[in-house]
């Protein structure tokens, strides 16, 4: 017996639906009519409500009322225990002048401290003779053989002479020329503390110390065993001695870094 053939049956569509049925809208109660009112009394006429607060005022709106001006504090410098403003104080601590040594060597190292600037400023610094030293003021003075040297230093090197002399004096130091005679002497009434004992350079000090150091060379080697013998062996002499070294000069005391606590 033959077998039966199998049929499937795809993409069938269902029947088509019948539309829902439109909802009917909800009945519309009857309108109903109340009496007219009247004009609103009492809190409904807005009589009780509050009155409108003030606007808030900004704080950084101006005041009507003047402010008082603000304390100020007063202004005072720092000073030092004995008085002295602060950075005059510190000034002096930083200079290189040390008052518990001599006069002219005082001159001597501000002279050095200018030949680090300016060696040519200091060569006709130490050709003027010395005045006096005072608290912001040297005074110097130079005879009329040494012209060119106070115009090198009174003129347009004035600035950059001063500006030493108070780098090393550690305060403002003004620098006071005169003129003086080649024989000039200081007075009586002027050789008091911060005065020079005698008007003398020290390029005239260095001259006549090198002078003597010749001079006291010379007289060494002349004298001494060997070159007598030398000499009598020979049978020359000595006709001139040159001396190329120079003088040693002591070294100076450093300046006291702490200032005089004595009264």
């Amino acid at each position: 017996m033959p077998a039966q053939p199998v049929v499937r049956v795809t993409n069938v569509r269902p029947p088509p639906r019948a539309p829902l049925p439109t909802p009917e809208p909800p009945p519309v109660e009857d309108e109903r009519y109340f009496p007219e009112e009247g004009p609103a009394d009492g809190c409904a006429s807005g009589e009780c409500l509050p009155d409108e607060p003030p606007p808030p005022q900004s704080e950084f709106a101006p005041s009507s009322e003047p402010e008082p001006p603000p304390m100020e504090a007063p202004s005072i410098e720092p000073t030092t225990h004995r008085g002295a403003p602060l950075h005059m104080a510190s000034m002096a601590m930083s200079g290189r002048d040390n008052p518990r040594r001599p006069l002219q060597d005082r001159w001597r190292a501000a002279v050095d401290t200018m030949r680090q600037a300016s060696g040519r400023h200091a060569k006709s610094l130490a050709c003027g003779r010395l005045l006096w030293i005072r608290e912001g003021e040297v005074a110097i003075a130079y005879p009329p053989k040494d012209g060119f040297h106070k115009t090198t230093v009174s003129g347009t090197g004035r600035a950059i002479v001063e500006k030493a002399l108070s780098e090393h004096f550690g305060r403002p130091t003004k620098l006071v020329v005169q003129d003086c005679a080649e024989g000039d002497k200081v007075a009586e009434g002027d050789s008091g503390p911060g005065t020079g004992a005698g008007l003398i350079s020290l390029a005239e000090q260095d001259a006549s110390e090198r002078a003597a150091y010749e001079k006291s060379t010379e007289g060494r080697v002349r004298a001494h065993p060997a070159v007598r013998a030398t000499l009598k062996l020979l049978g020359g002499e000595i006709e001139h001695i040159q001396v190329y070294d120079l003088p040693v000069r002591p070294v100076a005391a450093p300046t006291s870094e702490s200032p005089d606590e004595s009264p």
